[in-house]
């Protein structure tokens, strides 16, 4: 089964990967970077700020998906 890496981009912040995880196939690993980004947009979210998150499937070789998440503050 092949391994794949899940490097974070969190405000400017590259978090590498260095474990990776196995799945079946590259559509799995990229439906789990979808599922878990609801979670690391909580966890990076700062209070009246903008939040970009970014989270980069790659197979050890080359990126293969990038999945995007952005919270946006609007005061008003």
């Amino acid at each position: 089964m092949p391994r794949y890496f899940f490097h974070q981009h969190v405000r400017g912040q590259r978090i590498e990967d260095q474990r990776g995880k196995l799945f079946p196939t590259d559509a799995t690993a990229c439906h789990r970077a979808v599922q878990r980004m609801p979670a690391n947009l909580t966890r990076a979210a700062v209070r009246f700020r903008n939040t970009y998150v970014t989270t980069e499937v790659t197979n050890g070789d080359r990126t293969l998906f990038v999945v995007r998440g952005t919270v946006i503050v609007e005061r008003r």
